[in-house]
């Protein structure tokens, strides 16, 4: 009998890239309901081919992405990992996803040897628990006849994380909220304990909410027609050890939009208040209104 595959582990197999040389990976894509290819898979994959050449005593603590052109969720990806510098306590390199010959996405990556150190951080936000909040897959199931036929099975699949979102927007109507979303996450079954793992899920899912609260104040949902929503460049800083089998916060505020772009911060949070991890991303979000 055939073993059915859950969202999450359909997803982790998807972070299992090919290795076809030392420096040279394969990933497949994923089609989430858009001909282009979602960011966090692309620098989730990025960052599992990176963390396969890193020295296994350095862990991931950096990453920056920068998107230079759409992906295609119909093709699989090309990673060619390039090495920086090698030293006494740091690792850089770069990675360069690549489909139909030419580059989509560069990223860079730090690895660095565990050490003792100075320690502080923000505090965490005080927000509703998880069970006060209603899951983003149910509130998907209760619109599902209002999403478009085309994307519908797409939108209202079985999610790899369980979402807790405190402002819900729906993404063909938007409506007016503040800059800032809370959401709490953790993986919809048990994911591998292995921190090299949780990072590449905790990059995947960093860039979901992100550009889409700096479409909050202004009324606009990302699918909205007139749209277009794009992230430019996307950056994670990992703080401290988690698992992603419990739950996170990932609190969020946009700063900034001007000259049609969004900017947007995040921070992850341990429910126990550690800080985790931290986000930056700015985005493309333009609104013309002739194509309504």
């Amino acid at each position: 009998m055939r073993k059915i595959m859950t969202a999450l582990n359909q997803l982790i197999e998807l972070l299992k890239l090919e290795k076809i040389d030392d420096l040279l990976f394969r990933g497949a894509s994923q089609d989430l309901g858009f001909r282009q290819v979602f960011g966090g898979q692309v620098v989730a994959q990025a960052l599992s081919a990176a963390i396969q050449v890193a020295p296994q005593d350095r862990f991931l603590h950096s990453c920056h992405a920068y998107f230079l052109s759409p992906g295609d969720s119909q093709y699989p990806i090309i990673y060619d990992v390039e090495i920086l510098r090698e030293g006494r306590n740091f690792t850089a390199m770069r990675v360069k996803a690549i489909q139909h010959k030419s580059p989509i996405c560069h990223i860079t990556a730090s690895f660095q040897t565990l050490e003792q150190g100075f320690e502080h951080q923000s505090e965490m936000p005080k927000v509703e628990a998880p069970d006060a909040l209603m899951s983003e897959s149910s509130v998907i199931q209760q619109m599902a006849q209002t999403i478009p036929e085309a994307v519908r099975d797409k939108f209202t699949a079985e999610r790899p994380f369980d979402i807790r979102t405190k402002y819900l927007n729906n993404p063909f109507r938007g409506h007016k909220l503040p800059p800032q979303q809370y959401s709490w996450v953790r993986t919809n079954g048990e994911a591998p304990t292995d921190y090299r793992i949780q990072q590449c899920l905790l990059a995947y899912f960093s860039d979901f909410h992100c550009i889409l609260t700096a479409l909050h104040p202004h009324e606009k949902g990302f699918l909205q027609k007139g749209m277009k929503v794009a992230t430019i460049d996307h950056s994670i800083w990992f703080h401290r050890p988690f698992d992603m089998n419990d739950w996170l916060l990932y609190a969020i505020e946009s700063n900034n939009a001007y000259a049609a772009r969004g900017l947007a911060r995040g921070q992850f949070f341990a429910a126990d208040g550690r800080l985790i991890a931290t986000t930056q991303q700015e985005g493309l979000i333009r609104y013309v209104p002739e194509e309504q």
